[in-house]
């Protein structure tokens, strides 16, 4: 048994990729959607520093203190003019990013990149299944292939893996573009049920002696290349934070079979828990749409069927998409430092279930 089909599920890695933790967050007071912090946002320091006063207490309550003493005292503990000031990051993005900073806002680090890896398993719809069947042989690639009500596909289904890199930049305060690239490892499994005594003529399949339907079980290894493109838009203060997502993804297979084109859409929300001064951990919650459109095509042969030994080679073009593309998504981010995340993730929908897992740098 031998196939051509291959197909793809693309996974959109981002695909979040440890983005979710980049969230743009306001400072205690503040209303949201003014901040953005990877890593975090820290409350503005407020200014301390000595009282002057004509009096401080000490061991002997009431006790004066001259105030020229006092500002003696201050002046020897002022930094020392000849040594020069630290140094001031000066960046480009986020644009408006130095304004942010001045009104108290921590901002991300502006530049990612990290490594995902995503498994799927999916179910598939077809539609505008048209085919050609050949005895002994494949029919030829150029052969006019027709709607046959005599060949239908009884399961459509893929189990794949994606090991991938992805790069992104915080553009503006709480705007993120993102892109990925990966390779596409797995299996796609398709029946074709085909009933022979329809397609197959006179005298092989006959009134006296019919052939019956017979199903061609398909599976393919799956090697694509998948490229993600996409934004995050980013809303939410030092407690919460809620985004959405908008993703193209394009899945390339080798050998000249079927590309798969998909546009993703989410939306999370979720809280954040502050573990040490710049660690924090972000459980979140949401919704995920997958929307697949591609065209499958390919050569299947059956085993011996008549009495000479020969099989029919099946070759079919067909349209296909996800069953159900909703599903449910439950995920945690966590944040080590300003420069180091981790983030793993489960969507679960009624007729597929992704899982996936990234960790990524900033700088």
């Amino acid at each position: 048994m031998h196939a051509g089909l291959m197909m793809q599920r693309p996974v959109l890695a981002s695909l979040l990729g440890c983005l979710i933790g980049s969230a743009l967050l306001a400072p205690s007071g503040a209303y949201a959607g003014e901040g953005d912090g990877e890593g975090g946002v820290a409350d503005p320091e407020p200014l301390a520093g000595p009282q002057i006063e004509g009096v401080d207490d000490g061991p002997e309550q009431g006790a004066a203190r001259p105030v020229d003493s006092q500002r003696l005292a201050l002046a020897e503990s002022a930094p020392d003019p000849a040594q020069p000031p630290e140094k001031e990051r000066h960046r480009l993005f986020p644009l408006g990013g130095r304004a942010a900073i001045a009104r108290g806002y921590r901002i991300p680090e502006p530049w990612g990149l990290g490594a995902l890896m995503v498994w799927t398993d999916t179910r598939f719809d077809t539609r505008n299944l048209s085919a050609a069947v050949r005895k002994g042989g494949d029919p030829s690639p150029d052969v006019q292939m027709t709607a046959l009500p005599s060949v239908t596909t009884h399961r459509l289904e893929g189990d794949n893996r994606l090991m991938g890199f992805k790069a992104d930049l915080w553009l503006f305060p709480g705007v993120n573009f993102f892109a990925s690239i990966g390779k596409v490892k797995g299996n796609n499994r398709i029946d074709v049920d085909v009933d022979l005594d329809q397609v197959v003529p006179f005298p092989f399949c006959r009134p006296a002696k019919p052939c019956g339907t017979v199903r061609l079980p398909i599976d393919t290894r799956v090697s694509n290349t998948t490229v993600t493109l996409g934004t995050i838009l980013v809303y939410g203060n030092e407690k919460w934070f809620v985004l959405g997502t908008v993703a193209k993804t394009v899945s390339i297979s080798s050998k000249q079979r079927s590309d798969v084109e998909s546009t993703n859409l989410g939306l999370r929300g979720g809280t954040r828990f502050r573990l040490g001064e710049n660690t924090y951990l972000a459980p979140y919650f949401g919704a995920n749409y997958f929307d697949l459109d591609t065209t499958v095509k390919g050569v299947v042969a059956s085993g011996p069927l008549f009495e000479d030994g020969e099989g029919i080679h099946l070759r079919y073009k067909v349209d296909m998409s996800a069953r159900k593309p909703w599903a449910a998504v439950a995920g945690f981010n966590v944040e080590l430092s300003r420069h180091l995340t981790f983030q793993a993730e489960l969507q679960a929908g009624a007729e597929s279930t992704r899982i996936l897992a990234s960790t990524g740098v900033r700088f």
